[in-house]
């Protein structure tokens, strides 16, 4: 009985020696199927097609040769332009009091104009929309209009989990899993969900970022909102505890030689 417990013990630690071990590269390595020089078109998308919603902020500027109709649309331009625009929208809690918030009726709110309708619309539409409505009271006015809150949260396995808030016109996946700082070994690559919200309701889109078909999905280029999750690899709990596994086993194993030793 006493050589079957061994025998166990010993099993245990080969067991765990294994499902502890490290990962191999191949395990790590992205687009592990793509040869070099190969082209793939992916599916591009930037905020210029993006379709507004409720929630999105926007930064509106309007500009005239008229400087009361500047003052009265654009209050940093009474202080100091680059300083006045810096404090009014130079974080994001400044960005979310400054900015321009579409209501849940799809209505962003102007001085003198009053409500102009922004949801399901692109930003040029709404530039378009603003622009004639503000050209009906100020002659020769010109509008700018930009998306405050390409924000994007990335979870899981990656090693700065967070929120990733983004400037320009399009963010990839492998640009935000970047700025997360990488995938960690416990990462589970073939298996990466993107989040989704539109005006029709939440999509799940799971994605291997070892397989190069990834570069053609629809969430290769992601969009305001999107939420990147880095599922765990499945034996993380096991390698994570491993040391502790092993001196359980390791203990196990000594009273056993013990025991042994003290009924013979």
């Amino acid at each position: 009985m006493t050589k079957n417990l061994i025998r166990t013990a010993l099993y245990g630690m080969l067991a765990l020696l294994f499902f502890s071990s490290c990962k191999s590269n191949k395990e790590l390595i992205y687009l592990q199927n793509l040869p070099e020089g190969e082209t793939i078109q992916a599916k591009p998308f930037s905020t210029d097609s993006y379709q507004l919603k409720p929630g999105d902020n926007l930064f509106i500027q309007v500009s005239s040769i008229n400087p009361e109709v500047n003052q009265l649309f654009n209050p940093a331009m009474g202080s100091g332009y680059s300083g006045g625009m810096a404090q009014q929208f130079g974080s994001v809690s400044s960005q979310y009091l400054n900015g321009y918030l579409i209501d849940q009726n799809g209505n962003i709110e102007l001085p003198i104009i009053g409500a102009v309708g922004a949801s399901n619309k692109t930003l040029a539409q709404v530039k378009k929309t603003v622009e004639q409505k503000v050209n009906e009271y100020f002659k020769e006015a010109t509008v700018t209009v930009k998306l405050l809150n390409f924000k994007i949260v990335v979870m899981g396995e990656v090693s700065k989990p967070g929120v990733i808030y983004n400037y320009n016109n399009t963010c990839t996946l492998l640009e935000a899993i970047s700025q997360a700082g990488g995938t960690t070994d416990y990462s589970r690559l073939k298996k990466v969900v993107v989040i989704r919200e539109s005006l029709s309701g939440t999509t799940n889109i799971e994605i291997d970022l070892t397989d190069k078909a990834f570069l053609n999905s629809t969430a290769y280029y992601l969009q305001p909102n999107d939420i990147v999750y880095v599922w765990p690899d499945k034996y993380k709990n096991t390698r994570l505890n491993a040391s502790l596994y092993s001196l359980i086993l390791s203990s196990i194993s000594t009273l056993i030689v013990v025991l042994k030793f003290m009924s013979e």
